[in-house]
């Protein structure tokens, strides 16, 4: 009688005689990728599936705003297969963190990509004729951090802006993954997809809300991308970067535009400070509709633990408030 072993032995010795193919013993290991902050460790996910592990250097809920590189960020970046990253002054630091790991060539930085396709915003956004440098000057500021540079960098406020940088990224993984090239590739136009549907789904809804309901303010200008997706207003009582203190002078302005134009919301924001907000409130009467997620995705018991769950739930939080305060 023959042992177990060696009927399985004679049956793969047998196999291409009989035009079968030896299964596969193991198979091969995930591809290693490094992602800057937790939204765009999400994309990578969504393209890879089960091909991919990913390490993001920055979790959920946390502010990638003046985020200071560890010593163990390099130590990861040099054991990827690829990283990737935003640049337009959000997280520039990438670049030297990959220069001094010796993957320079693997960086892929989709902001530089969608630069290229001329889909981003300056990051001068203008208000009653001044840019965000000037609302800059009303704050107290503490502590370096430093500016964006002349593009706004959260293009992800935008799903239609996301959906275009994730057939570079299926090809980034391709690259390094031959063998699964097409696998990586139809999860990312089928990602698009998604994507595109959900933006369709909630410009529709936005476009029945009358035009004096589509002004809010929020927290800082992360949103002008999430504005102009759905042909809304939203102010920044910051300028870009979500630090320093408001003054006494530019509250009361914004209280007074508020007034003026009729403003009844505003919005918190997920890795900012509330205080602003609140103070904002007090002083003008405002209605606080929520809070947005700007540059970080929940925890994976939150609300937003995938991209695909900011983007419905900022735009659910939205409409919902700037619906409500029609009625008032």
């Amino acid at each position: 009688m023959l042992t177990a072993r060696r009927r399985i032995l004679l049956a793969l010795a047998a196999a291409p005689l009989l035009g079968l193919r030896a299964p596969k013993v193991q198979a091969s290991s995930p591809l290693p990728v490094v992602a800057t902050f937790s939204i765009a460790a999400d994309w990578i996910r969504q393209v890879g599936g089960d091909r991919v592990q990913v390490t993001s250097l920055i979790g959920p809920d946390a502010d990638a705003h003046g985020y200071q590189p560890k010593p163990s960020d390099t130590r990861v970046i040099k054991e990827a297969a690829l990283v990737v990253g935003i640049d337009l002054g959000f997280d520039d630091w990438v670049e030297r963190l990959a220069r001094s790991a010796g993957k320079k060539n693997d960086l892929l930085l989709l902001g530089k990509i969608l630069l290229a396709e001329k889909a981003l915003l300056s990051a001068v956004a203008l208000h009653d004729g001044h840019d965000h440098h000037d609302r800059h000057d009303a704050h107290d500021h503490k502590g370096d951090h430093p500016a964006h540079g002349e593009f706004d960098p959260h293009f992800w406020q935008d799903p239609r802006l996301v959906a275009q940088a994730m057939p570079p990224l299926a090809e980034a993984l391709a690259q390094r993954d031959p063998a699964h090239a097409d696998h990586y590739r139809q999860r990312a136009t089928e990602y698009a997809h998604m994507l595109e549907s959900l933006w369709r789904k909630w410009s529709e809804r936005f476009a029945a809300l009358p035009p004096d309901a589509r002004r809010a303010y929020t927290n800082h200008d992360a949103f002008r991308y999430l504005a102009r997706a759905y042909g809304l207003e939203l102010i920044g009582i910051q300028g870009v970067v979500p630090h320093g203190e408001l003054s006494a002078k530019a509250l009361a302005a914004l209280a007074d535009r508020a007034r003026r134009e009729g403003i009844r919301v505003a919005f918190l924001e997920n890795v900012a400070d509330p205080r602003l907000v609140e103070q904002l409130r007090r002083e003008s009467g405002l209605t606080v509709g929520g809070r947005l997620y700007s540059d970080a995705l929940s925890g994976p018991t939150g609300p937003a633990p995938t991209y695909l769950d900011l983007v419905e739930v900022n735009a659910r939080t939205l409409h919902e408030a700037l619906a409500a305060s029609t009625a008032r």
